[in-house]
């Protein structure tokens, strides 16, 4: 393992997957994902690695694959030796499954509720589920995917940190509607965020959204295997308002 990646093989029934992990602002982040689909092996990679939405697979993740996403070289040949056994070539289509990862650009909002879905590359590695409550959009109104970025690192704080007196930043994330007229949410919609470095269970996390009809929170919440759960009040979204929100970790 090289200083600053490390590149995990994983197993779950017949899924099997290269994960690459690297380190930043004192923090391991899961950049890389190879993932062995019906069509071959599908890559995709976000923050800090060049984002990447994969549209073709590939019959091996080789050396050049995994350069070309960002792995150093010493780590490639470390991963590959390691990882032999795991990696088998398949029979490849030409283009990969057309899914989440690199699908349409846009979700229609229900008026009845429903789940807004994300694109990874768009997420920096965070997986984000949004659960919207009814509302009154109308025909025709929909949702831009989810964008998602991590501090910079003059916005984070580095871990572990003795300096318990200031907030330290962990995600920032907009949404924005498209359609023909403002949309009232009823209270009840739910944020979900998994994250791709561990939190410290000793903060307690705020979420604030900006450019509702009115401020939306801080509400608060405690990770949980990894997850920040919350529940957002009643508000109104305008079409190409971006709602903009951030998610800071405070001491108690």
């Amino acid at each position: 393992m090289v200083k600053d990646a490390a590149l995990l093989s994983w197993g779950i029934g017949g899924n099997h997957g290269l994960m690459g992990l690297i380190r930043q602002y004192d923090r391991w982040w899961d950049a890389l994902e190879y993932r062995r689909e019906i069509d071959g092996w599908i890559d995709s990679a976000s923050y800090p690695l060049p984002q990447k939405c994969s549209l073709v697979a590939q019959a091996l993740p080789n050396t050049a694959a995994l350069l070309e996403d960002g792995l150093p070289r010493e780590l490639v040949a470390a991963a590959l030796l390691h990882s032999a056994g795991l990696l088998q070539s398949k029979p490849v289509r030409k283009t990969a499954m057309v899914d989440r990862r690199c699908g349409q650009l846009l979700g229609s909002i229900d008026s009845t509720g429903g789940t807004l879905w994300q694109i990874p590359s768009y997420t920096s590695g965070y997986d984000i589920t949004i659960a919207y409550s009814k509302n009154d959009a109308r025909t025709g109104t929909s949702a831009e995917p989810l964008y998602a970025r991590p501090p910079t690192e003059a916005e984070i704080i580095p871990y572990p940190t003795t300096l318990h007196f200031i907030s330290t930043a962990v995600l920032y994330f907009d949404l924005t509607l498209d359609g023909s007229a403002p949309v009232t949410f009823q209270p009840g919609t739910t944020v979900d965020i998994w994250f791709p470095f561990v939190l410290d269970d000793a903060l307690s996390y705020d979420l604030t959204i900006g450019f509702a009809d009115g401020p939306i929170g801080p509400i608060y919440s405690k990770p949980f295997d990894n997850v920040l759960h919350y529940k957002l009040p009643g508000f109104t979204a305008t079409p190409d308002r971006t709602l903009m929100a951030e998610i800071d970790g405070n001491w108690p």
